[in-house]
């Protein structure tokens, strides 16, 4: 299954990732994920599927427009859900810096099964696995739509 979160929050994370005084939202620039996804029988008491997510964001504060790389960890059901922060780094680069690193990021994956593209963002579905018990899901998503990120080209 594929899902995309435009924007984090501290409660998302259960952590406050930047330290300045007006974090609101972090807004997704960049992921890769990893996911599996376990079947769970519909005779059992849960009905619905256990998820594991490893996630690589770059994410921006839309306070103070700090830039982030963290690594999270998902893992949960219907009933239960845990997210670990497993690291977070400060970008000190431009954003012309950034858009190129992001746009290598998202360009080495050739071989993509599947690519979709509007004005706001891009995803590309990298692998694809599936059998009676799990479904395996790789893919990425690039925002394309930050005006931050692309001011220069804007203007």
């Amino acid at each position: 299954m594929v899902t995309i979160t435009k924007f984090l929050t501290e409660e998302d994370l259960k952590m406050k990732i930047c330290d300045c005084q007006c974090e609101k939202n972090l807004k997704v620039l960049f992921k890769e994920i990893n996911e599996s996804e376990l079947r769970i029988q519909p005779n059992k008491d849960i009905k619905g599927a256990y998820i594991l997510r490893n996630e690589n964001i770059v994410a921006r504060c839309e306070g103070c427009k700090k830039i982030y790389f963290i690594m999270t960890t998902f893992e949960g059901g219907l009933k239960e859900q845990y997210i670990s922060v497993d690291s977070v780094e400060l970008f000190e680069g431009s954003m012309k810096e950034l858009r190129k690193i992001l746009n290598e990021m998202y360009d080495e994956y050739e071989k993509e099964l599947i690519n979709i593209a509007t004005d706001d963002y891009s995803i590309k579905i990298l692998d694809k696995f599936e059998d009676e018990e799990k479904i395996i899901t790789r893919y990425a998503y690039l925002n394309r739509e930050d005006t931050d990120l692309y001011e220069d080209l804007i203007n």
